[in-house]
């Protein structure tokens, strides 16, 4: 069988042309949206926002982590692979008075190498005062974005996988209603031996697809990401590094210096080999660079969190700082159902 040599391990060469006709997809698919999305705003930008405690407290966009965590594959379709059968998470998220954040996600293994993962994202913005033309208050309306996913992750391998989500999308605020389509397809690499993982992903390529009748509305897409990720654990501690460049797709900063360090994420997890526990820590240079404020000493970027796991049930919170003046307090929720067969 013919063999050859990839980061240090041998892959079978089949892999490789399946592995590397997928990336080539990914970018060709990559080029033709970013040319077509960043013509247009972004809608359903929602899709953004961390979807648990320990997505948060990575920085919101890891894209190479394999854990028990099933929340992850909603950053790379691609690591749902590891994910066990009958996994529930449950996530909720207070931002500004009023307003929240929920997730919600269910997986399926069909097979050894064959996941399926239902969930959804649902922002609430609470309820505003609503005027008619005159100035005249009739009411409150509502502010709502909701998403479905439907996530399939194969194990091509010991050393690829790939996987691919579609999300159907509903923005509603107020009597106005609109309908959106679009997914994530993503590939990762990863060597037991020497404990890294690299992950390539596109996220959030699609856009709008209907909306009101009696409104004009421009092109609008959603908030296409190309994002590069590597982790590295460590073989004598339980700690993770991880490293993630994204929105590779867009280089129109006016300062180059400014441009590059806008796509990193770092951080780092200590996480035992039984899983019982882990405490993230990560710095978002986007979210720092963006929204901190350049006169005031800021944690803005600033993310960090910890969980444990107790019988059936895993617990975590994640505390991130977005401006000044935000805080985000993100709580999950994961329950294995196979627990309650065992003690059947």
């Amino acid at each position: 069988m013919e063999l050859f040599y990839i980061l240090g391990v041998s892959v079978n060469c089949s892999w490789v042309r399946t592995v590397s006709a997928f990336i080539i997809a990914v970018a060709v698919q990559s080029a033709v949206m970013c040319c077509a999305q960043q013509m247009g705003t972004a809608v359903s930008t929602f899709l953004e926002f961390p979807v648990s405690a320990h997505t948060a407290a990575l920085g919101g966009n890891t894209v190479s982590f394999i854990g028990s965590d099933q929340m992850f594959a909603f950053s790379n379709p691609a690591s749902l692979g590891a994910v066990s059968h009958n996994q529930i998470n449950l996530n909720y998220s207070v931002y500004m008075y009023h307003t929240g954040y929920t997730s919600a996600a269910y997986t399926y293994k069909f097979s050894e190498n064959d996941v399926f993962m239902g969930g959804f994202q649902a922002a609430m913005y609470g309820n505003m005062k609503s005027y008619d033309a005159s100035g005249t208050e009739i009411g409150t309306v509502s502010a709502n974005d909701f998403a479905f996913t439907a996530t399939y992750s194969r194990l091509l391998n010991r050393y690829f996988s790939i996987g691919a989500t579609l999300k159907p999308v509903i923005n509603s605020y107020g009597g106005y209603t609109s309908f959106s389509l679009g997914g994530d397809v993503g590939v990762m690499f990863h060597d037991t031996v020497s404990l890294v993982n690299v992950g390539l992903v596109l996220q959030n390529f699609g856009g709008r697809i209907a909306g009101p009748h009696d409104a004009v509305l421009a092109s609008e897409w959603m908030p296409l990401n190309l994002a590069l990720g590597v982790t590295k654990r460590l073989k004598k501690a339980p700690l993770a590094f991880h490293l993630t460049l994204q929105n590779l797709q867009s280089w129109n900063d006016k300062s180059v210096g400014l441009m590059i360090g806008r796509k990193f994420i770092i951080g780092m997890d200590i996480i035992p080999k039984s899983d019982r526990f882990w405490i993230g820590l990560s710095y978002n240079f986007d979210r720092g660079l963006t929204l901190g404020n350049p006169t005031v000493m800021s944690l803005s970027g600033l993310s960090f969190g910890g969980g444990a796991r107790l019988y059936m049930l895993r617990l975590g919170v994640g505390v991130a700082f977005y401006s000044t003046s935000a805080v985000t307090a993100h709580f999950s929720l994961a329950m294995d159902v196979n627990w309650f067969k065992k003690k059947i």
